[in-house]
């Protein structure tokens, strides 16, 4: 069979599920559209029943599918909300950053990972998802006081693990350009140029569309594919893994793209053919039959699950404590802030492809952004029924 052929072949059955199998699970099972589309990756791929076969094609459409994810998890962070009341949200952020930091890379070092892995694995308990709990804080849950310094918060450690990432994917790769330091003061120097050049770049164009009365949402749909490409190139010329660039550029756009209308064709694209790729490949790369059997494996991966859960509840009570939040806030937003899911997935895709985690990693990694995403939310109802 021709490349071609495998790769339409495998395109039409990765999308074909995608567009079926998804509801069934959320009639019966109620699983969210992102868990669906990993476990029935993880059934057809080579850990599974071995029908569907990945290649550079196919492989490429899940990279821009966590391309076109990271830039929608930007698009979803202000910069604007950062503003607001700085000092708590510093300490939120490094406090629920730090701790988890330390206890993920505490669990790589404990089990015999090396030094790059185990700081890959510390980065991930860093992030949490501000895509998903930006739709968590429209649910009403959340007093206005946690509301307005909650978001920012995640902004921040979202950022932190981005660098932290870009450095040790750098640092990782065969051929660096440079040695850490210098590529370190690179990257920051390249972040600075893009905070000042990009937005009013952008603004003038957006503007004058507007001023000429020539509204063409394509255009500017166009224009962040443009802006996409070019900062992927450049931050590739140094070196540095695209996870960062397409955050970053979303991030930038965050405060000028208002329109409902952009923002939802740029989903629709991402979403339409790239993204449900993407999460199937990650289920591909997801080992089940580990679970068949007990040995130091399933030690591993509960580890890392209740490692994550635990210290990020902890640290975020202690951080919202100290910030004077009541006991009600400060639990929700340590609960809130375990939530795993676009930059943990895109991270550990990355990883696996540099060879830094294994398959256990992956499954472990792939299982927490699941179990999270049960139980947050079950965790928010449970937390809104208390007494201030």
């Amino acid at each position: 069979m021709h490349v071609e052929t495998e790769t339409l072949f495998g395109l039409l059955l990765i999308l074909s599920l995608g567009l079926i199998v998804p509801d069934i699970f959320k009639k019966t099972l109620h699983l969210p559209f992102v868990t669906s589309l990993i476990i029935i990756g993880s059934v057809f791929g080579p850990y599974g029943l071995d029908i569907i076969e990945s290649n550079e094609i196919i492989e490429f459409f899940g990279f821009l599918g966590f391309t076109f994810l990271m830039l929608m998890a930007g698009l979803e962070t202000h910069i604007s909300e950062l503003k607001k009341a700085i000092g708590k949200i510093s300490i939120l952020a490094s406090i629920n950053a730090g701790i988890p930091f330390v206890v993920g890379l505490s669990i790589g070092r404990l089990f015999g990972y090396g030094w790059a892995t185990s700081l890959l694995l510390g980065t991930i308990f860093v992030s949490s998802s501000v895509a998903i709990i930006v739709s968590f804080s429209k649910s009403g849950r959340f007093s206005k006081t946690v509301k307005d310094i909650m978001l920012p918060a995640f902004v921040i450690e979202d950022l932190l693990s981005m660098i932290l990432l870009a450095s040790i994917f750098q640092s990782a790769g065969e051929n660096a350009a440079y040695p850490l330091p210098v590529y370190f003061l690179i990257l920051i120097f390249s972040i600075v140029i893009l905070f000042v050049s990009i937005p009013p770049i952008s603004k003038y164009f957006i503007r004058r569309h507007i001023l000429t009365k020539k509204i063409r949402h394509e255009d500017q749909v166009r224009y962040v594919m443009v802006l996409l490409i070019a900062v992927l190139l450049y931050f590739s010329a140094l070196g540095v893994h695209p996870i960062l660039a397409a955050f970053l550029v979303g991030m930038l756009l965050a405060d000028l793209i208002t329109s409902e209308i952009i923002f939802t064709k740029i989903q629709t694209l991402g979403y339409g053919l790239f993204v449900p790729v993407f999460f199937f490949i990650v289920g591909m790369d997801m080992d089940l039959t580990i679970f068949t059997h007990l040995d130091v494996k399933n030690l591993l991966i509960m580890s890392i699950i209740f490692g994550l859960i635990l210290s990020k509840l902890i640290s975020g009570f202690a951080a919202g404590k100290i910030v004077k939040l009541n006991n009600k806030d400060a639990t929700m937003f340590g609960a809130v802030s375990t939530t795993q899911l676009t930059t943990t997935l895109a991270a550990a895709y990355a990883g696996f492809s540099l060879g830094l985690f294994d398959e256990t990693l992956v499954t472990a990694v792939v299982t927490l952004s699941i179990v999270t995403n049960i139980f947050v939310p079950v965790s928010m109802r449970w937390i809104s029924r208390w007494e201030r």
